[in-house]
């Protein structure tokens, strides 16, 4: 039945033609990349700006596909419930003692407003953000070795959403084998009670949650900037040219404000949904680790003037990455709260 409402087939199709034309996009990016790593000078200039453009166009309209599937979620999956049903459970709800989930209204059924980068999304979400600062990344700097590192690493997010977290070929998982069992409707009155109340809390914690639509984006937002970061940390590594650690250290600044800003409106998200047990969470623990790093980053940057701090601030900028890295892989290998997400 979920089926006839939503066409995931057609979702799919559409998704996975947007994913060719960014895989045609980053195997030329990375192939040019090499060339421009090892070539003294550039090639195939003209070309590569318009193979970044092209992906960022593509990585727009697919996020926009993505919109447009959310707003189907919203509109045609509403949980709806008969009257006795929801009588019941606002009288449930008075009773118990405690907090409880919000009162539900009999003329209006509850609906899903899915945020853009849960599951898959959200990786791709994170590279479409890189990909839009790699580009003015692109136009700010003419270094052709920087630019191929830029690129080099849109190949990769490329590659990595291509093989490995493609949003549209089996999009949402988690979330439709969720929600689907209430849209078979082989339930008895008691049985779609339990279902509703597994639903519903999820539902509002999670899914409708107004701090998913702010402190996850801005997360993902200063990952892409510790990427950029770290590109030029890099260069500085070989190569010291002030235009391009500033522009490095623009874009620290950009994401330590994020990062920061992100955390915090996590906390009270996180008292909300978890309680008071969850500051051990292993992906919040690593977090707070990037943040101390990222810290360090911006403190040596102030003595940077000074040559012996010129590596060693690039070294931080390096490290952010590699605490960043972590952090993703503490979120989908040790157990805690942000792993069941």
């Amino acid at each position: 039945m979920m089926n006839e409402l939503i066409d995931l087939t057609m979702f799919s199709r559409g998704g996975q033609s947007l994913m060719y034309g960014l895989l045609v996009a980053g195997v030329f990016l990375g192939v040019s990349g090499i060339i421009s790593l090892l070539w003294p000078r550039s090639v195939l200039e003209r070309p590569t700006a318009w193979a970044v453009v092209a992906a960022n166009v593509i990585f727009l309209a697919g996020f926009f596909w993505i919109c447009r599937l959310h707003y189907q979620i919203y509109c045609q999956l509403p949980l709806e419930m008969s009257e006795n049903m929801v009588s019941w459970f606002n009288n449930y709800m008075q009773r118990s003692a405690g907090p409880g989930l919000p009162l539900l209204d009999p003329s209006s059924p509850i609906r899903y407003t899915v945020p853009l980068w849960i599951e898959n999304e959200k990786y791709y979400f994170w590279f479409m953000c890189y990909s839009i600062m790699a580009l003015v990344v692109h136009f700010r700097i003419i270094n052709h070795r920087l630019r191929a590192l830029l690129h080099l690493m849109l190949s990769g997010q490329i590659l990595i959403l291509f093989f490995a977290a493609d949003p549209f070929t089996q999009p949402l998982p988690k979330f439709f084998s969720e929600i689907q069992p209430w849209f078979e409707g082989m339930q008895t009155p008691v049985e779609r009670i339990r279902l509703f109340m597994q639903l519903y809390p999820r539902m509002t914690y999670y899914y409708n949650a107004s701090y998913m639509w702010i402190h996850p984006p801005m997360l993902f937002l200063s990952y892409a900037c510790i990427t950029i970061t770290f590109l030029t940390s890099v260069f500085m590594l070989g190569v010291r040219d002030i235009t391009i650690e500033n522009t490095g250290y623009d874009f620290a600044k950009l994401g330590f404000v994020l990062l920061t800003l992100g955390m915090l409106l996590g906390y009270p998200w996180a008292l909300q949904a978890w309680g008071e047990n969850w500051w051990w969470d292993p992906k919040i623990c690593s977090s707070i680790m990037m943040w101390s790093i990222y810290s360090t980053y911006l403190h040596t940057r102030l003595y940077v003037v000074r040559s012996d701090m010129w590596y060693f601030t690039a070294v931080m900028g390096i490290l952010c990455f590699v605490s960043m890295v972590f952090t993703l892989l503490s979120s989908l290998y040790f157990p805690g709260e942000h792993s069941l997400q």
